[in-house]
Order: C-alpha cells, then sequence, then structure tokens
C-alpha cells in the first residue's frame, strides 16, 4: 500500500474531528475519490494502529470506531 494512502487517511480523520466509523470513513473516502474495499482499509487501519496513530474499537460484529490518537 502507497504511502500516500496512509497520509490521506490520516487526513481525513483529522477532518472528521479525529474518530469516525469505520463506514462513514469509508463514504468519506469515496468522496475524495479514494476507492478502498473494506479489506484494504482495514488493513491500512492495523498498520496505523501499529505505529500508534490510530485506535479502532470493536462496537460490535459489524461497526468499529476509528480515533486518532494523535490530533
Amino acid at each position: 500500500m502507497k504511502a500516500e494512502v496512509y497520509s490521506i487517511l490520516l487526513e481525513t480523520l483529522r477532518r472528521m474531528g479525529g474518530k469516525a466509523l469505520e463506514q462513514n470513513l469509508l463514504d468519506e473516502l469515496r468522496v475524495r475519490d479514494l476507492e478502498l474495499a473494506p479489506e484494504m482499509l482495514r488493513e491500512a487501519l492495523l498498520k496505523l494502529e501499529m505505529h500508534d496513530k490510530v485506535r479502532v474499537i470493536s462496537l460490535d460484529v459489524e461497526r468499529k470506531l476509528i480515533e486518532l490518537t494523535e490530533v
């Protein structure tokens, strides 16, 4: 995955107030012409989480909340 995807994800989360539901993040990325499959988004979020950039919280089986750890 290209480094620009990670920076776009972080910037989009910042514009969304530092937190968003996974589906809302996907929708916002589509508006910005970045079409990511949910699996690709989760892979990118996992890498960002490993580098302490985001925190992913499972609300239930389908819904996940993504929060920036640095705003």
